[in-house]
């Protein structure tokens, strides 16, 4: 073996060969040879990917400024590329936006909102919470500077309520740490006498059928001897204990047959549902306005709807309306990075192969509604006890109540606060969206009644703000969906790009759709595609 005295020289020679492995494999395959050198990236998810090829004297235009568009523009101009945004509307950042007063939403053929909540009150009617696992969101908003705060995503307080079933909580509020409290009680008391009588001896070894046993018996649940479920401090007090004598009640479970009436306290939610999550300060839109911040003045061209989007072998021309004026503009660059919504790009005249354009069929966009109502006493932490979390429904269009995590005990600016009212998905979602704006917000007064009665029409102060995602022209849906069969086939077509076009966004990341961290890796993604094409094509 020849020996190395020069350490710059291996240096040089492991640069050379990546750079080689980049224009062949891209990204992907340089950091897989770096990984094998120990002098990799961390994780993937945490932190985008390093582009190799140079930039420089290289126009990318990139539609929409939504996070995906943003997040393209700022990595690519650290590399040298003139990143040119070109954006329908009048604002950055797509569907990562938060209504609050002056906000505006117009849907097509519905009457135009303006938003009149109170001062410091918002409702982000795009997305909502964030996932510790989503590293690639905590890192952008560590890295542009927005604070983030805890997120409330579970409540034991909050309720079920349920109206469409029979049984004996028709038309009940049942707190949910009540009735899961007392599932899991059963069912530990069950598994404890099973595996006590021997009925577990066929499955498990004698020593750790001994120890099931002492972790159950330690859950607090069950009595030690008889092993039955009963009154417990995890399932709380109906009367609270105080000073003195005072050792209070505890609450009375319900019957197993009742419990087992609520199919809904057995459900387990998704890692990525955790009780605890996190939320920008101040709205989740602070984060797009963060990337923005982030990107030179004349980076995004606002008012500006694409027509046409036509490419050859050279580059692509990018013809587009202003809304303002009419005037029509065309823009040229070496590549273009779409990422409008594909429902919105189904109506831009292209010239993409067939193969192509057929790929982008094969996903589908989710029909969404949510709607804020401004309330002037935040009654459910001071009558109900209820500090963020979720109040679940089995109203048809309804669905659910989220309580906000900012602003508890409404020190920030007054006693007032904003609940997500509704978030009907899917289909359920589209009666909801036919009504008017009046309509929707005495829908969801109503079925806020149902859940704390005397109390959501009382202090609804008149302010709400509705948006149904799939009438929201520049959007037409709220986020796109992949099936199985479409993941297989068409997404790989779609995920190399179409010669000097590429699509980007959360239909780039289809086990994210729906988040943000779909579109800011979506995006990243697609950096590492068009790394490896522009390596190839230079």
């Amino acid at each position: 073996m020849t020996k190395i005295d020069n350490p710059q020289q291996t240096e040089m020679t492991k640069r050379s060969f990546l750079q080689t492995v980049g224009m062949v494999g891209g990204t992907a395959a340089v950091m897989t040879a770096m990984r094998g050198w120990d002098i990799g990236f961390a994780s993937e998810m945490e932190r985008p990917p390093e582009l190799l090829s140079d930039g420089k004297g290289k126009k990318v235009v990139i539609l929409g400024s939504g996070l995906a568009g943003m997040v393209l523009a700022f990595e690519m101009s650290k590399k040298g590329y003139d990143c040119q945004i070109i954006e329908a509307q009048d604002y950055a950042g797509g569907r990562c936006v938060s209504a609050r007063k002056g906000s505006v939403i117009q849907e097509i053929g519905a009457d135009k909102q303006v938003c009149n909540f109170a001062e410091g009150n918002y409702i982000n009617y795009g997305p909502w919470r964030i996932p510790a696992e989503h590293k690639s969101t905590i890192y952008y908003c560590q890295t542009l500077g927005v604070p983030l705060e805890v997120m409330i995503n579970k409540s034991s307080k909050a309720y079920y309520y349920a109206e469409n079933k029979e049984g004996p909580f028709k038309n009940r509020n049942i707190r949910q740490g009540d009735v899961e409290t007392d599932f899991k009680g059963y069912e530990t008391e069950l598994l404890a006498k099973v595996a006590d009588q021997g009925g577990l001896d066929q499955f498990v070894k004698p020593e750790d059928k001994d120890k099931l046993l002492e972790h159950l018996k330690a859950s607090g649940l069950i009595d030690k001897k008889e092993l039955n479920y009963r009154a417990n401090r995890a399932r709380g007090h109906s009367a609270y204990p105080g000073g003195g004598t005072n050792f209070g009640k505890l609450s009375d479970p319900f019957s197993m047959a009742e419990v087992l009436s609520v199919p809904e306290a057995s459900r387990n939610e998704t890692a990525d549902h955790p009780a605890v999550m996190f939320q920008a300060v101040g709205g989740m839109d602070q984060i797009a306005q963060g990337l923005r911040k982030a990107l030179s003045r004349r980076t995004i061209r606002y008012n500006s709807e694409v027509t046409d989007i036509i490419q050859d072998n050279n580059g692509v021309e990018i013809t587009y309306k202003d809304t303002k004026s009419g005037k029509v503009r065309t823009e040229k660059g070496d590549y273009v990075i779409s990422t409008i919504p594909l429902g919105v790009i189904s109506k831009i005249n292209t010239n993409m192969s067939e193969e192509f354009r057929n790929s982008l069929k094969s996903t589908r966009g989710t029909t969404v509604c949510k709607i804020g109502i401004e309330m002037n006493r935040r009654f459910w932490e001071q009558d109900d006890m209820i500090y963020g979390g979720v109040s679940k429904t089995d109203i048809p269009g309804h669905r659910q109540i989220s309580y906000p995590s900012g602003n508890i005990f409404g020190h920030a600016h007054g006693d007032t606060g904003v609940l997500l009212g509704y978030y009907p998905i899917g289909a359920s979602s589209v009666p909801i969206s036919n009504l008017s704006i009046k309509e929707r917000t005495d829908f969801a007064i109503a079925c806020g009644e149902k859940i704390h009665p005397e109390n959501y029409k009382k202090h609804f102060t008149g302010e709400a703000m509705s948006v149904a995602w799939h009438k929201m022209e520049y959007a037409m849906a709220g986020w796109q969906a992949w099936s199985s069969r479409g993941r297989k086939r068409a997404f790989p077509i779609m995920q190399k790009g179409d010669n000097r076009i590429f699509i980007s966004g959360d239909a780039a990341s289809p086990a994210l759709s729906g988040w943000m961290a779909g579109a800011i890796e979506g995006a990243w993604s697609t950096l590492e595609v068009i790394d490896k094409r522009v390596a190839q094509q230079t």
